[in-house]
């Protein structure tokens, strides 16, 4: 297996981590727009409760994952992985386990008390996600996430 190499996304790499959010989007249904994707992608990179990580193999990108914190009543700072993702090519290498393990280091190098993860019906049926995340060491705490958009559409 060849050597993977995980680095925090910077102005020098922010294109090539729209390039793979993107087609995350893509593969994956999300309707954000991608002129929106770009501006919130900048923002995250640049704020400090945020970062952004690439995941590269022979110097070519291969994965992304982001992570972004808030502080609440419950965790005190929490942080949610809110991306996760790598090219079909270069799955079942441990890439995608990289990243959760890099997130980890960041959030205890922030303080954080707990890293959250959503995971979508679809994303559950197509890639098994909860076992997955289970097998990394989240727990299934019963809760239901509900949402209430406040776009206009």
């Amino acid at each position: 297996m060849t050597k993977i190499d995980i680095r925090e996304v910077g102005d020098n790499s922010l294109e090539t981590a729209f390039f793979l959010l993107r087609r995350f989007f893509e593969e994956e249904g999300f309707d954000t727009p991608a002129e929106e994707m770009r501006s919130l992608l900048d923002a995250m990179i640049s704020a400090p409760n945020s970062a952004v990580f690439l995941a590269w193999q022979e110097n070519e990108p291969v994965g992304v994952a982001s992570v972004t914190t808030s502080i609440g009543l419950e965790y005190g700072r929490s942080a949610e992985m809110e991306d996760l993702y790598v090219l079909p090519g270069s799955r079942k290498q441990g890439v995608a386990s990289m990243l959760i393990e890099e997130i980890y280091a960041w959030c205890e190098q922030n303080g954080v008390s707990a890293l959250l993860v959503t995971v979508t019906a679809e994303g559950n049926s197509k890639h098994n996600l909860v076992d997955y995340y289970l097998r990394h060491g989240f727990t299934n705490k019963k809760r239901v996430i509900l949402e209430r958009s406040l776009k206009d559409d």
